[in-house]
């Protein structure tokens, strides 16, 4: 793998979570 794989790949990670902290904060 090389850098740019690897910062696809954390991006990917991140995107699902970053989502569902929104959709959490906006159901609190």
């Amino acid at each position: 793998m090389n850098d740019s794989q690897i910062f696809i790949a954390l991006i990917l990670s991140l995107v699902p979570a970053v989502l569902a902290l929104k959709l959490a904060k906006e159901l609190s």
